[in-house]
C-alpha cells in the first residue's frame, strides 16, 4: 500500500484539511505553530494508535476549539498494489477491489473517528470505517454481514446462480463473490462501512492493518540519549537473535548453575535443621532466572569513552537518526510486503550545511525504493530545492486565519518563496534546472564517473545546486523567473522530446540577460545517453539496435514491455527503468561508449559551458 492522502476534520488547528502524498518524497513547508507536526502525528495515530509503544496519545484537547460537533476525523487513502490479496475473513485471500471496498478513485479510503465529547478518549469511543463507492442495491454492505446471512441471501439469489452447487459454502469470500456476480453493481453511492463494531467486521480493520505501510515518526524534540527504548530496542533485539544462536551452549550453563545452586541452597537447609527443625522444614530452594537478553545493555561510546547522551546535539541526533533507520530497515526485513514511510521532523536541526544535504540526498536515495516513502518538514529553502515542485507541500493561513493546504501550482511556490526565502546566492553561485530528479542522477553520475568531465568542473566539490524542475513547474520557473532580483546564474538544460521545453530554451536564449543560458539534449531524453550495450548487460535481453538511429528511441518507452514484468501498473513500471537507468546504470557509461553513440563532445561541451558561467 502506498499512502496517497491525509483527511483532517477538526484535528487540533486544522477544521478541515485534504493533504495529497507524492509516491516517493514529501516536503512539508510553512510557518511556525501552523500544523506540519500535526499531520505527522496525525499519521502516527492512525497508523500506530492501536500499538502501546505510539508516540502520540489522543485526548479530548485535541479536537478543533471551534468545532461545533466534538469528533475528531483522521483518514487515509491508500493505492493497493493490482496483484496485493487482503484476507478479510479468516477463509480465503480477497481483492479490496472485488469486494468494492474502494472509493470512486479506486483507493482504499479509511476514517478513524474519535469521540472528544468526554474528558477521555477511551477505545470504545474510537469508531473506524470504510469509505467505499458500493453497490447501491445493498442495503447491508455483504461484508459486514456473517457467514449465516450470506448462505440465507445466497439460497434467495439460488436461481439466478447457474453454478450454486459449486459455491464454496464454507467460505464467506466465495459466497460474496457469488451474490456480487448476480446482482447489479454499476449504480454505486458513497457508503460508510463501519469495520469494528462486531466480531465479523473487527477481522477487517484487523486484516487491513497487517496491510498497512509501517510508520517511524522521528521528532525533532525528542530526548536525545541512548536509553530511550526507542533507541535501544534494535540492539536488544540484535542480542536476542544473537542468544538464540548460542541457546544450546546457554541451556547447559543454566542447568550447571541451578544444580550447582540447589545443592548448596540444600545443604544449607540440612545444616540449619542442626539449629530449628520447624523453620528448615519450611524452606525451599527458589531459583528466579532472569532472560539472558536483560544481561546486556549498550551504549554508544567513542574512542575517548565520552558517551553519546554527552556529546553534541548535531552529533546525537545523526546518531539516533541512524538507529531510527537501522530499527525500520531490521522490520522490512521482517516482513516482505509491507511498505514502509519515514516521518522526520527538520531533519536539517542541528546540523552543519554539508551534513544537511548529505541527509537530504541519503533520503532522496532512500525514497526513490519503491517500498519507501519519505515525509518530512522543513525550514530549510535549500532542502526545498532539491525537490520537484509536485513533492512540496504548503501550509498556509486562509482569510479565517486557520491553517489550509495550498492547492494552486503557482501559489504555492510563490508561498514557498516568501516563508522561505529563496537565497540560493549564499550558498550557491550557479544553479543547474534540470527537468526531474533522474537528470539530476545522470548528470551527477556521468560527471563523476567519467574522468575528463569530473575535471572540467566537479559537480559536487563545487557549491552548485541542481534543481529537479519536474512538469509544470519548469515552465513556470522560466516563465516567471524567480531568481531575477539575485545574482545568481543559471544553466538549463532539458530533453529535446517536448516542443514547449525546446521553446522555453529558444527565449531563454533570445532574450540574452546574462544571467539564464540553455540547452536543449541533441538526443531525445537523457536516456538516450547510455549504451545499448549497458542496457542489455542490466536487464539481461537481447535486442537489435541502429546507433545512428538510437538518439531517436524513447528508451523508457521501448523497454517497458520487455522488462520488470512483475510490476503491473504500467505508469510505474517505467518509472522504475527510469531509476535504474539514471542511478544505476548511468555510473558504469565510459567515455568510449559516449563516442560510439556520437554524443561525447555535446556532453563535454555542457561542462564546459557550466565551468565558464561558475568561473565567470
Amino acid at each position: 500500500m502506498k499512502l496517497k492522502k491525509l483527511i483532517l476534520e477538526n484535528f487540533r488547528g486544522f477544521n478541515k484539511a485534504e493533504i495529497d502524498f507524492d509516491d516517493n518524497m514529501n516536503v512539508i513547508i510553512g510557518k511556525n505553530d501552523i500544523g506540519k507536526s500535526t499531520i505527522l502525528e496525525a499519521l502516527e495515530l492512525f497508523i500506530n494508535g492501536e500499538n502501546k509503544d505510539c508516540q502520540i496519545k489522543i485526548d479530548s484537547a485535541d479536537c478543533n476549539i471551534s468545532a461545533v460537533d466534538k469528533k475528531i476525523t483522521i483518514g487515509a487513502c491508500f493505492k493497493i498494489r493490482e496483484d496485493e490479496p487482503i484476507v478479510i475473513d479468516s477463509t480465503n485471500p480477497t481483492k479490496l477491489s472485488e469486494e468494492y471496498l474502494l472509493n470512486s478513485d479506486g483507493l482504499l479510503e479509511i476514517h478513524r473517528v474519535y469521540d472528544c465529547s468526554k474528558q477521555k478518549i477511551n477505545r470504545t469511543d474510537i469508531k473506524t470505517y470504510i469509505k467505499a463507492a458500493y453497490p447501491s442495491t445493498f442495503e447491508k454492505p455483504l461484508v459486514t454481514m456473517k457467514i449465516t446471512e450470506l448462505r440465507k441471501k445466497l439460497d434467495e439469489l439460488k436461481d439466478n446462480i447457474d453454478d450454486y452447487n459449486s459455491v464454496d459454502k464454507t467460505k464467506s469470500a466465495e459466497i460474496r463473490k457469488a451474490i456480487y456476480k448476480v446482482s447489479n453493481i454499476e449504480d454505486k453511492v458513497v457508503t460508510y462501512i463501519d469495520i469494528n463494531s462486531s466480531d465479523d467486521t473487527k477481522n477487517v480493520w484487523e486484516s487491513i492493518k497487517k496491510n498497512l505501510p509501517l510508520y517511524f515518526l522521528f521528532q525533532s524534540d525528542r530526548p536525545n540519549t541512548d536509553g530511550d527504548s526507542e533507541v535501544q530496542n534494535p540492539l536488544k533485539i540484535a542480542t536476542k537473535n544473537a542468544l538464540t544462536k548460542v541457546q544450546e551452549y546457554l541451556d547447559k550453563v543454566k542447568s550447571e548453575v541451578e544444580k550447582e545452586v540447589m545443592k548448596i541452597g540444600q545443604e544449607t537447609i540440612e545444616k540449619l535443621k542442626d539449629f530449628n527443625t520447624d523453620i528448615a522444614t519450611n524452606l525451599k530452594t527458589n531459583l528466579d532466572l532472569k532472560g539472558w537478553d536483560s544481561v546486556f545493555s549498550f551504549s554508544l561510546i567513542g574512542d575517548d569513552n565520552i558517551p553519546l547522551n554527552k556529546r553534541g546535539s548535531g552529533v546525537r541526533r545523526l546518531i539516533l537518526l541512524s538507529y531510527f533507520r537501522a530499527e525500520a530497515e531490521r522490520i522490512i526485513k521482517e516482513s516482505s510486503t509491507n511498505e514502509v514511510i519515514y516521518a522526520i521532523e527538520e531533519p536539517e536541526t542541528s546540523q552543519h550545511p554539508d551534513y544537511q544535504k548529505m541527509l537530504i540526498q541519503t533520503l532522496l536515495e532512500i525514497s526513490n525504493d519503491e517500498k519507501h516513502q519519505i515525509i518530512i518538514t522543513t525550514h530549510t529553502p535549500e532542502i526545498a530545492k532539491m525537490v520537484s515542485r509536485e513533492q512540496l507541500i504548503f501550509i498556509r493561513r486562509n482569510d479565517k486565519n486557520e491553517p489550509t493546504i495550498e492547492k494552486d501550482e503557482n501559489a504555492k511556490i510563490k508561498g514557498i518563496v516568501d516563508t522561505l526565502g529563496v537565497l540560493p546566492t549564499a550558498i550557491s553561485k550557479l544553479v543547474i534546472c534540470v527537468e526531474g530528479e533522474n537528470d539530476v542522477n545522470f548528470l551527477l553520475n556521468i560527471n563523476q564517473s567519467i574522468e575528463e568531465f569530473k575535471n572540467i568542473i566537479d559537480l559536487k566539490k563545487e557549491k552548485i545546486s541542481i534543481i529537479p524542475m519536474q512538469g509544470s513547474n519548469l515552465i513556470t520557473w522560466v516563465n516567471k523567473d524567480y531568481l531575477k532580483d539575485s545574482n545568481v546564474i543559471e544553466f538549463h538544460l532539458y530533453d529535446n522530446d517536448k516542443k514547449e521545453y525546446c521553446e522555453l530554451i529558444k527565449n531563454i536564449c533570445a532574450a540574452n540577460d546574462g544571467r539564464r543560458y540553455g540547452f536543449n539534449t541533441k538526443m531525445l531524453e537523457m536516456e538516450n545517453y547510455i549504451h545499448p550495450s549497458l542496457i542489455k548487460e542490466e536487464f539481461g535481453i537481447e535486442f537489435s539496435e541502429d546507433l545512428y538511429a538510437w538518439g531517436s528511441v524513447d528508451v523508457p518507452q521501448f523497454l517497458k514491455d520487455k522488462v520488470k514484468p512483475e510490476i503491473a501498473d504500467a505508469s510505474e513500471r517505467e518509472k522504475c527503468i527510469k531509476q535504474i537507468l539514471n542511478c544505476r546504470v548511468a555510473k558504469k557509461i565510459t567515455k568510449e561508449h559516449l563516442r560510439e553513440i556520437g554524443v561525447f563532445d555535446e556532453v563535454e561541451g555542457w561542462f564546459r559551458e557550466i565551468k565558464r558561467l561558475y568561473e565567470a
